[in-house]
């Protein structure tokens, strides 16, 4: 017994040791958890309903999993683009709110309003100087997505040129066909399709003129080969 008195001793100082240890661990924990609880929600940024789900809330600051809380209230509210949630320690959520801005005017036949960068009506109109989608289609509804390709298209002419040039109207013209009207040229592209191969044509064929410093009266690329009237 004498023997195995000394290794008997570390086994029981290791398993004191070892419970200590959790013991420890585990009330660190706790405490964490009770001093990090959320128990403030602010709301910031620009003005919006928000829906806060209280229930979503429930936790801990330190493993608070945001990207189902924005996208529970970005379904709630589609007139919200995006969400940045800010943690104040000990126990506070700041929600940073960032609406929809128009990036065109959408006229139709009964309505005109604004519309963003992702096709989306907005609930802001925007000023005169954007530039005007002139389209009839359905009855629109804030918040709402654009399904129209002629729409969607012309989002997109607006989106990927406004860095080099000003596009002040689109319109339909003939069956298939959309007109934009800048201030230096008429640009014309179909209504339907792939836009991307038309955009890279564009510019380039925009930057080439400038440096030329004649810019054409039509550009027309409707057709494989871009036609260009002066």
């Amino acid at each position: 017994m004498n023997a195995r008195s000394p290794s008997w001793k570390r086994n029981v100082s290791i398993i004191l040791v070892s419970i200590l240890i959790l013991v420890v661990t585990v009330g660190g924990i706790a405490l964490l958890l009770r001093l990090f609880q959320i128990k403030h929600i602010v709301v910031s940024g620009d003005p919006a309903k928000v829906e806060v789900n209280a229930k979503q809330f429930v936790g801990n600051m330190i493993f608070f999993q945001s990207d189902a809380v924005i996208t529970q209230i970005k379904e709630s509210n589609p007139l919200i683009k995006t969400i940045e949630i800010r943690k104040h320690f000990p126990s506070t959520l700041e929600l940073v709110v960032y609406k929809r801005q128009p990036i065109a005017r959408l006229q139709t036949t009964t309505a005109l309003v604004g519309i963003d960068s992702e096709g989306v009506v907005t609930d802001v109109l925007g000023s005169d100087t954007l530039p005007l989608i002139q389209i009839d289609v359905p009855l629109v509804r804030m918040g709402a997505m654009m399904k129209d390709e002629a729409v969607k298209q012309s989002v997109q002419l607006i989106v990927h040129t406004s860095s080099y040039i000003h596009i002040q109207k689109i319109q339909k013209y003939e069956s298939m066909s959309l007109l934009a009207k800048a201030q230096e040229s008429n640009i014309f592209i179909t209504q339907k399709g792939d836009i991307r191969p038309i955009l890279d044509t564009l510019q380039t064929l925009i930057m080439g003129f400038r440096i030329k410093g004649t810019m054409p009266k039509t550009i027309d690329l409707r057709f494989d080969k871009p036609v260009v009237q002066f």
